[in-house]
């Protein structure tokens, strides 16, 4: 544990990216010979995705800095309920950290869909017509802005250690690129891991085009969230299909990347 602590409270924030785009290209090439559904172009598609990734290294770089210093101000000045219920323990803080962050995620990918306003932008990720490892870098900036308040928000209601919230990070990036994976985990091992974990079967599921599957299995971590509130369902890989109803065309031809920035703002994308 103290080398864990050590790990993160350091932030290192190379080795992190080095083992994250490994992860990444892990995932890329275990969709080559194992993806489930097929792109036209998969270059194409990738720089579509990736281009915007640069505008939201843009604004987590701001809002980061922002970030890092409101939970050094928590800090100093014990705020937060861990600092209030007296929790001294690392496992404590950690346990009630993660479930905390993981439970609030939940709450906010939920309303991304059921809000208006906030739908438009996050329709921007699920209008992607080949899921694969690249369209978890596929975040409209206002979504970011969105995602990254809430996360500061919810980190300033339970003020924990900066190497805990670093740690679940690191752990969020690395379930992000995997189950966006176009690859299918063995059935009755995903049975036993959907339990608990969310899984790339299950996060497939999410993007399935027609509802009410783009309404379910809204979690980040854990799986928990969908089973206690309903929102838990399943599909045959035979059977999916990605992108969004709403959006046809790009079933056919995906939009380009400064079209979809703007989509969310047009009359006719309105919801």
């Amino acid at each position: 544990m103290k080398s864990i602590i050590q790990f993160f409270d350091q932030n290192n924030q190379i080795l992190q990216s080095s083992i994250f785009i490994i992860v990444f290209l892990l995932c890329w090439s275990l969709e080559h010979f194992h993806g489930i559904t097929a792109v036209n172009s998969k270059k194409k598609h990738f720089i579509n995705n990736v281009l915007f990734s640069v505008f939201g290294a843009l604004v987590q770089l701001a809002i980061g800095l922002v970030f890092l210093k409101s939970i050094q101000f928590e800090q100093e000045n014990g705020l937060g309920l861990i600092h209030y219920w007296g929790v001294t323990s690392n496992l404590g803080q950690l346990l009630i950290a993660f479930i905390f962050l993981d439970f609030t995620y939940w709450l906010y990918h939920f309303l991304m869909h059921k809000i208006p306003v906030l739908w438009r932008f996050h329709a921007v990720h699920h209008s992607d017509s080949f899921l694969n490892v690249s369209t978890a870098l596929r975040e409209h900036p206002f979504e970011t802005v969105i995602r990254l308040g809430h996360y500061i928000l919810a980190v300033a209601i339970i003020g924990p250690s900066l190497w805990v919230i670093s740690l679940h990070q690191f752990i969020q990036i690395i379930s992000k690129i995997i189950i966006h994976g176009n690859f299918r985990v063995p059935e009755k091992l995903d049975k036993t891991l959907s339990f608990l974990l969310l899984t790339p079967n299950m996060h497939q599921v999410h993007h399935h085009y027609v509802q009410p599957y783009t309404d379910s299995n809204y979690g980040d971590l854990f799986s928990i969230w969908d089973r206690i509130f309903s929102t838990f369902r399943t599909l045959k890989k035979d059977e999916l299909s990605f992108g969004l109803d709403q959006y046809p065309e790009e079933l056919e031809s995906p939009d380009k990347w400064y079209n979809l920035l703007k989509r969310p703002f047009l009359a006719q994308h309105k919801i």
